[in-house]
């Protein structure tokens, strides 16, 4: 078994309250379905999200994809 692990640190916070309601993953999708195209033979076992970041730390996204 191997695994992609994929990270994005999102627009740093300004403040505590949040300037858009926009959500955004900053082209993470798009990274993800592109690795995932050029890899037609892969059988994905699991995928695994997880996010970090305080009120005034940027947040980072993690995506792990599990596959042999």
């Amino acid at each position: 078994m191997e695994v992609k692990i994929f990270t994005k640190i999102l627009r740093p916070k300004v403040g505590f309250l949040p300037k858009s309601d926009t959500a955004t993953d900053h082209g993470l999708e798009g990274e993800i379905n592109l690795w995932l195209a050029t890899q037609p033979n892969i059988k994905i076992d699991n995928i695994t999200q997880s996010q970090s970041g305080g009120s005034f730390q940027p947040s980072t996204i993690v995506v792990s994809i599990w596959y042999h």
